[in-house]
């Protein structure tokens, strides 16, 4: 949502000049997004993104997934796309060193670690 600011008082270059904007990056006092790996700013609003695992569906949801939010799928009764996504989300997880809390009513954690290329010990 923006906002304009109409008179008020000021002359036309205190307009020009007033702003509740502030100007992100080297020049106007760095980012004040926190670093986390394996996350990066959207270019649309600033918002930290992480990778589904897949590029084309992080293309199709504007360059990821936004940190913090839930993404639900659904799918019909014959597909099997969710337990793809789920193993490629756990291992994009898994490249970036985040920590995984896998739950699931159809494997075993440690199944899935292993197909994923991780001893379930390592993870305990």
């Amino acid at each position: 949502m923006a906002a304009l600011a109409t008179g008020g008082g000021l002359t036309g270059s205190e307009r020009a000049t007033t702003t509740s904007f502030q100007r992100k990056g080297p020049d106007g006092g760095g980012s004040r997004l926190a670093f986390v790996p394996g996350t990066r700013p959207s270019v649309r609003h600033g918002q930290l993104l992480l990778s589904s695992g897949l590029p084309s569906l992080d293309n199709v949801l504007g360059g990821g997934l936004a940190v913090g939010t839930l993404l639900l799928l659904e799918e019909d009764t014959y597909g099997i796309y969710s337990n793809l996504l789920f193993k490629h989300f756990l291992a994009e997880g898994v490249v970036c060193g985040h920590n995984l809390f896998i739950a699931s009513d159809k494997e075993e954690p440690s199944d899935i670690l292993k197909v994923l290329g991780k001893e379930s010990s390592s993870w305990n």
